[in-house]
């Protein structure tokens, strides 16, 4: 029996179907045909080793069922391919499966506990977060000899944006295997229990665009300036593949160019203050900032780490700042939540190791709002030599990674545009806004007015006497 397949493969699907590696991610911008890629590739696979299992995931099952399971059914061939609606899952005559999947929340965690597979696929990529794909890494196994790997799709944007980036775009050139060492928690190297050699896993990003595919210009040659005529950012992101800026980004202000610069000395009469965001299972972040004679602040330090006790955290904010005069330190209100074992919260924790806290303003949208005052790129000029240039009151030294990673990867919450949306590196941008939350706004050379009065959110000030005031208008020399 002869059975024919109705696919007519793009070079780049054929890149696609022909890579070899560990961690594939295939596309980049709308129109490369990714998930027609993934649907057929799932189906060689599955003809050509017999019993094995793969699923494919999408985050919600609308998208699913608008784009796997519609286009499945269209071209899987009756004869070799079986589907179970019940299952949301294809069984192949050799008896391979192709489970049709969804994954919104954490609580889908549980549904895969045990779970073998030798295939694993994620449509859209950066709609999923990290901590998602690091699990199913793990589920990635079976007991036949077959080859076995994550084969991904994506445009940019999204809340996966700064990770999926970090993944596959930014280890390297395009179209080249990558061997990236594997890590546990802490950032240590995996070692192989059998070799004692160093686990590597081999990672190829696949670039793909709508010229690519010249079957879907054909069919739809209107499909090609609806594009060309999108907005400049999301014109770069889904026709060109921009993976720099994104559709529903947040801080669209920051700048890499403008914002962050290469570590100095500061000097010992300028004010320095601390901003701490309260975590266990999700990371501790504590940043340190200082301001210049010309009230510009530098992010010069920062320290993000999980799973430390409040007195570990304590101890270590205050072994990094050895040597320096802090004027105060803003922490998160759940500093003040008292731990039931103890009876003690953990500001008073910090307080007893020599730390004192004060307690942020923790206004969600005026607080966004005032990083964007500081982070608000204006144009000033070079007073020696007269040279123009773009400048912002907020500057952050390049060793502070985790916040230079997060800024940009803040995206719009759907459901409240003011305000950002829950995203797993949200921890740096929540301590920064408390930090800025404790100074006045930044004097932006420009005719803007602030919306509030200059101290409405102001919990740490000197006036001239040299009074020092905190947010319970309580003064101390």
């Amino acid at each position: 029996m002869k059975v024919v397949i109705p696919y007519k493969p793009q070079p780049r699907q054929i890149v696609y179907h022909k890579a070899k590696a560990d961690e594939i991610l295939y596309g980049g911008a709308a129109g490369g045909g990714k998930s027609e890629a993934t649907i057929m590739d799932a189906l060689k696979y599955g003809m050509k080793y017999p019993g094995s299992r793969q699923i494919i995931f999408r985050r919600t099952f609308p998208d699913l069922q608008r784009s796997i399971i519609s286009r499945s059914l269209q071209v899987y061939p009756k004869e070799i391919a079986k589907y179970n609606s019940s299952k949301h899952e294809w069984t192949l005559v050799n008896q391979s499966v192709i489970e049709l999947a969804y994954w919104d929340n954490d609580s889908n965690y549980m549904n895969y506990q045990g779970a073998e597979y030798d295939v694993i696929r994620w449509e859209e990529l950066t709609q999923f977060e990290e901590k998602w794909y690091m699990y199913m890494l793990s589920r990635l196994r079976g007991s036949k000899p077959y080859p076995r790997s994550v084969k991904s799709t994506t445009n940019p944007g999204g809340v996966g944006h700064s990770w999926v980036k970090r993944r596959f775009i930014d280890i390297g050139p395009a179209e080249q295997m990558h061997e990236v060492p594997v890590t546990d928690d802490n950032g240590n190297g995996i070692m192989h229990p059998i070799t004692g050699e160093p686990v590597i896993n081999t990672v190829m990003f696949i670039p793909a665009n709508v010229h690519d595919n010249q079957e879907l210009i054909k069919n739809d040659p209107g499909y090609l300036i609806r594009l060309m005529s999108l907005p400049d950012k999301e014109r770069k992101q889904l026709l060109e593949g921009d993976w720099d800026t994104f559709s529903g980004q947040y801080f669209s202000e920051f700048s890499r160019a403008v914002h962050v610069i290469e570590p100095f000395s500061i000097p010992s009469d300028w004010k320095r203050f601390r901003m701490l965001d309260e975590g266990y299972n999700d990371p501790f972040v504590s940043l340190w900032g200082a301001i210049d004679p010309d009230s510009n602040i530098y992010i010069y330090r920062e320290f993000i780490k999980s799973k430390l006790l409040s007195s570990e955290q304590a101890a270590k904010v205050k072994e990094l700042s050895v040597g320096e005069k802090i004027d105060y330190s803003v922490g998160d209100t759940s500093f003040w939540n008292k731990v039931k074992t103890t009876g003690k919260s953990p500001a008073e924790v910090f307080a007893e190791t020599g730390v004192p806290l004060i307690q942020a303003t923790k206004e969600r949208v005026n607080g966004w709002k005032r990083v964007r005052e500081w982070l608000h790129v204006f144009d000033d000029t070079d007073p020696v030599t007269g040279e123009k240039f773009k400048n912002a009151r907020l500057k952050i030294f390049n060793n502070c990674t985790g916040l230079i990673e997060a800024l940009p990867s803040m995206v719009v919450d759907e459901r409240n545009p003011e305000d950002i949306a829950s995203h797993a590196l949200d921890h740096a941008p929540d301590a920064l806004r408390y930090g800025l939350m404790s100074r006045p706004h930044p004097k932006i050379p420009d005719d803007r007015t602030p919306d509030v009065k200059e101290f409405d959110h102001y919990s740490h000030w000197e006036d001239e006497t040299g009074l020092e005031y905190h947010e319970n208008g309580e003064g101390y020399l």
